[in-house]
């Protein structure tokens, strides 16, 4: 059993090493390099922690084969194939490979702990997951499906099948089929050799760039077949041997020990004379490491580029061409001295997959982007290597600021000067360079050192900038100050400045125009101009840069500014509030803290933070964070820290030394940038089941959705797969014809709804974590049905119909209507005669109705001007002239509402009075009854108004009084009388009364509402009966009376 080898080998293995120690650990190129890993097990999806192989399929995702199942991974998720879910032969999956026909191939193992294959071959594909035996997949195999003892991919498209007795190489590919490649005959017969031992797995075979390393076995003769050749060779003396890969020249490589030298590996290169070449220049190949260690264990890359070698008691190393890297500690992994490595799977993204017995390994390694200066690490002289001011010139000499040290690197070369103070900024000025601190000092490259400029001690210099040969200008933490190099003068600019103007802490200057200097100070922006021997210095004025605080800004072409904040983020703006966007944490910053920004020939800003620098992206807005894990030397930067050297190169300071990288390293080429995006599962709505259906199939098939009438929704999941760790994608998609513009979004997830018919391309698109769109895209066809009652067979079908129906109507009314038109005629005519006759009888009922109401109004009339004359005969026979006067007013009462009825019969209408001329008869009347030795004229002012008899009753009297009282008391002493009486109407149904004459008028005290006389009570008590209220003016000696008509106060009621 495999198992039990593997234990004795690993047990004799450690003893090997316990003894070989004493070597000690190989150099590694670490340093050079990044090393990102991750560990994937039971925990993130897959079915066991034991992994045995792995590939990558036509379409970008991982397959791993375990134990317990087969896992399909994209980066994210995992996907589980069993025997008791899915039908698989086997759930042991211990080899697996991929055709170019969306095809996968699996091998299963032996139950138990071994490792070897039992001659069952599943194919699955890999779109539509349907799974058939090889033999039903392929009724023409030239082989026995059990015959198969290994399986792999060699990286070109094809796959190998290795089968036994006789032992053959065969290789399939969807456009040849199966062809046999080589036999090997001169193997042991079938008797002679174990089972175990031909279908063992593991580091024995090796396929890789189309070549196939063929072996048993040490003993046997193992064959290297490639694309034209056979090569043959043997190592008899060997006891254990474990092929590394190929060289650049496609030479095979193998490590190996003898009898002769246990515990010390050698490396041999196979060469065309079919032997092993070990006096090589190893180094070449970074192999000078691998060569004189013990190796328990070793994983070839199915690419032969990469091999992971593996030491219980250490360490796993990688090894390829260009370096030989520490990847995996002992302390990093439990129960490392257990650990079995199985296959070295690469990527289409530059990842390596090694499975092992613990789960699977993703390794990334990466040369470093950044170069560190005067970290902690680098120098020993400054203690605390916070850095500022930083400049590098066109030789590759760097020099920054390092707390209280200057320091300078040339090649390798470090040099520092002490300063008893912090350093501040550096400035290349006149062919010379300049340090600030609280002083200002000049560097001297003869001797190495830095001199103080006499009358230049002050606040702390945080930026400089050579205006001309002569003129540099100083910003300090109280504002702006001026050296001139050729006199050796300092002078101080902040008396051109208003008060309250003056600059604090000046961080950096920048040219906008020819004569215009724009300096970035922690409270605002400031322009310098020269005019002739002075600057004209001035405040920005805005609200929105006065209100934050500043730490540097950068103006682009477009006239915008890009401002670096202390605590709000990045803000974007033409220094006016009217347009300004804003970036923070939410927007996908690290931090709100903003210390510099730099930018590159690509269309990024480069900025630093206190978590990180960021590349940003000034039309995209794509945001990449660097960090430690990243190459940086520390996360947290400083204010004033970076520079811009004339050959693009950006260099950052911070807690930690100085940070220099080349932005070209960081794009990455649009045009080769295609990490594939894809479909992991779209659930659509199906209202036809009322409930949500997987169609991830159906899509993947057809590369179409379709949304019958009544499916409401569907959600669609996706993933780029690049396998990035911690990656944050950003993904956008758009409606192709129904939307404008693309939809952002951070979640790798749609749900569509409410798109209206038709047939529309869905698209969408992702962002890796560096801001690049991958030019993989999903574009799928998107069909809205609609119902049918409004597709065009029905509509058309619909129309036939009514007018086929409109036709036959049509013609059945017509015979309908002759026959009722007969029918009705006679109808009509019998109702004619009918209605003549009613009508007849109609006119003589209203004819007989006016004469009655006439002769009613006449004899109410007739009964009143009796009752008037009776009351008139009564009060001639009286002696007291207070009942002759009461009987008058009564009778003069009588006479007014006789005068309405007079007015209804003798004129046209019978239930309503013309106002006017009624207004009119009843002064007459009145002034009849009161005789004086002067007519007294009356002015009436009444619009054409006709009032009904409800309301025209009241209005009498009440006129009737007023009327009485002005000749009986108004006049008397006056020359002349005059009365004025005006209704008028304020709206539908309401009137207003207003009486008027030119007597004394009431006295002062008198209380119209507290009155005793019968007339003033009269006039209130009809006010009210007519919807109305008295009012009297004392001034004006004038009554006014608001007044409705019946009509209006039913409505009331």
């Amino acid at each position: 059993m495999r198992s039990f080898l593997a234990t004795i080998i690993l047990a004799a293995s450690l003893l090997h090493y316990i003894r070989a120690n004493a070597q000690g650990g190989p150099g590694t190129h670490n340093a050079d390099y990044i090393i990102s890993k991750r560990f994937l097990s039971i925990e993130d999806g897959l079915a066991s922690h034991e992994v045995f192989c792995g590939v990558q399929d036509n379409r970008g995702f991982l397959w791993f084969g375990t134990r317990n199942g087969l896992n399909r991974y994209d980066g994210k998720n995992c996907l589980l194939f069993t025997r008791q879910r899915n039908n698989l032969q086997h759930n042991k999956v211990v080899q697996l490979a991929r055709d170019d026909n969306n095809n996968l191939f699996i091998e299963y193992g032996s139950n138990g702990f071994q490792l070897t294959t039992n001659g069952m071959v599943d194919v699955i594909n890999t779109i539509t997951h349907k799974i058939q035996s090889l033999t039903a997949a392929f009724p023409n195999l030239p082989f026995k499906e059990q015959d198969i003892y290994w399986i792999a991919n060699d990286g070109t498209g094809e796959v190998n099948f290795l089968t036994a007795w006789p032992f053959r190489l065969w290789k399939y590919s969807t456009e040849k089929g199966f062809t046999l490649r080589y036999e090997v005959k001169d193997w042991v017969t079938k008797d002679s050799l174990s089972y175990s031992a031909w279908r063992s797995s593991g580091p024995l075979c090796l396929f890789a760039n189309g070549n196939a390393l063929l072996k048993l076995n040490n003993q046997l003769t193992q064959y290297l077949v490639s694309h034209n050749t056979v090569t043959p060779f043997l190592q008899k003396e060997v006891l254990r041997s474990l092929p590394i890969g190929f060289n650049s020249e496609g030479n095979l490589l193998i490590t190996y020990n003898t009898a002769t030298d246990v515990d010390h590996f050698a490396v041999g290169k196979l060469t065309s004379e079919k032997r092993l070449e070990t006096g090589e220049d190893w180094a070449k190949y970074s192999l000078q490491s691998v060569k004189g260690r013990y190796w328990f264990q070793a994983a070839s890359a199915v690419n032969g580029n990469a091999c992971v070698f593996y030491i219980p008691t250490d360490a796993l190393y990688l090894w390829h061409e260009e370096a030989y890297l520490r990847i995996v500690d002992r302390s990093e992994l439990k129960a490392f001295e257990n650990l079995f490595l199985y296959q070295l799977l690469p990527d289409n993204q530059g990842n390596l997959w090694l499975c092992t017995s613990h789960g699977v390994i993703q390794l990334k390694t990466e040369k470093k982007r950044f170069k560190q200066y005067f970290t902690i690490a680098q120098q020993s002289k400054e203690p605390n290597s916070q850095a500022r001011g930083i400049y590098s010139d066109t030789t590759g000499t760097v020099m920054a600021n390092i707390w209280q040290h200057h320091f300078r690197q040339q090649e390798k070369s470090i040099s520092a000067i002490k300063n008893d103070h912090i350093m501040y900024a550096l400035a290349w000025h006149n062919n010379a360079l300049y340090s600030g601190g609280f002083d200002l000092f000049r560097y001297h490259e003869s001797n190495n050192t830095l001199k103080p400029l006499p009358g230049g001690i002050g606040t702390e210099i945080w930026s400089m900038y050579s205006y001309n040969d002569s003129l540099l200008l100083l910003g300090r933490s109280n504002g702006f100050y001026l050296y001139n190099s050729r006199s050796g003068q300092f002078d101080s600019l902040t008396h051109y400045l208003a008060p309250g103007q003056e600059a604090r802490f000046v961080y950096r200057f920048f040219k906008r125009h020819a004569d215009t200097v724009w300096a970035v100070a922690e409270n605002g922006v400031y322009t310098l101009t020269r005019n002739k021997e002075q600057f004209d210095i001035a405040k920005y004025q805005s609200d929105f840069i006065n209100g934050l605080s500043l730490l540097d800004a950068y103006a682009d072409n477009n006239n915008q500014y890009w401002l670096a904040t202390n605590g709000e983020g990045l803000y974007v703006s033409d220094l006016t509030a009217s347009k300004v966007q804003q970036f923070n944490i939410a927007s996908g910053l690290p931090s709100d803290v903003i210390y510099r920004i730099e930018s590159d020939a690509y269309g990024n800003l480069w900025m630093s933070s206190d978590n990180g620098l960021i590349r940003f992206n000034k039309k995209t807005f794509a945001t990449a964070t660097y960090t430690i894990a990243d190459g940086i030397a520390h996360n947290e930067f400083n204010r004033t820290s970076s520079f811009k050297a004339s050959d693009g190169r950006l260099f950052f300071g911070g807690i930690d030394g100085i940070n220099e990288l080349n932005p070209i390293n960081f794009i990455k080429d649009s045009t080769t940038f295609k990490v594939p995006l894809r479909v992991i599962a779209l659930h659509q709505f199906i209202a036809s089941k009322n409930e949500l259906v997987n169609k991830t199939t159906e899509l993947l098939t057809t590369n179409r959705i379709t949304l019958e009438p009544g499916d409401k929704f569907f959600t669609l999941e996706f993933q780029l797969l690049d396998f990035e760790k911690n990656a944050t994608h950003r993904y956008a998609y758009k409606i192709e014809g129904f939307d404008k513009d693309w939809n952002y979004i951070s979640e790798n997830s749609i749900r569509i709804s409410g798109v209206p018919y038709g047939t529309f391309v869905l698209q969408v698109k992702a962002q890796n974590n560096e801001g690049a769109w991958s030019q993989s895209e999903l574009h799928i066809v998107l069909e809205v049905k609609k119902p049918f009652y409004l597709q065009g067979w029905f509509m058309g079908l619909m129309l036939v119909l009514l007018i086929w129906s409109i036709v036959w109507v049509i013609r059945w009314r017509t015979k309908k209507l002759a026959l009722d038109k007969r029918t009705l005629e006679l109808m009509v005519s019998e109702r004619t005669d009918l209605l003549k006759k009613a009508i007849t009888r109609q006119e003589t009922l209203l004819l007989e109705k006016d004469v009655l109401m006439k002769e009613i109004h006449h004899r109410v009339k007739n009964n009143l001007q009796v009752i008037s004359g009776l009351l008139e005969l009564q009060s001639r026979n009286l002696d007291n002239e207070t009942a002759k006067a009461a009987l008058m007013e009564g009778r003069n009462r009588v006479q007014s509402i006789a005068l309405i009825h007079q007015n209804l019969y003798q004129f046209e209408s019978l239930s309503a009075i013309e106002l006017g001329r009624f207004v009119n008869d009843l002064y007459r009347q009145v002034a009849t009854l009161y005789k004086k030795q002067k007519e007294i004229p009356v002015h009436v002012n009444v619009p054409l108004l006709y009032l009904d008899i409800d309301s025209a009753v009241p209005l009498g009297l009440i006129l009737n009084e007023l009327l009485s009282n002005s000749f009986k008391y108004a006049f008397n002493g006056l020359e002349q009388g005059e009365i004025t009486i005006t209704i008028r109407i304020i709206t539908e149904g309401k009137y207003q009364l207003i009486y008027f004459d030119n007597g004394p008028g009431l006295p002062v005290d008198f209380d119209l509402y507290k009155a005793s006389t019968l007339g003033i009570q009269l006039i209130n008590d009809l006010s009210r009966q007519i919807g109305g209220n008295v009012q009297y003016d004392n001034k004006m000696a004038q009554f006014t009376i608001n007044f409705t008509n019946r009509n209006l106060r039913k409505t009331a009621d």
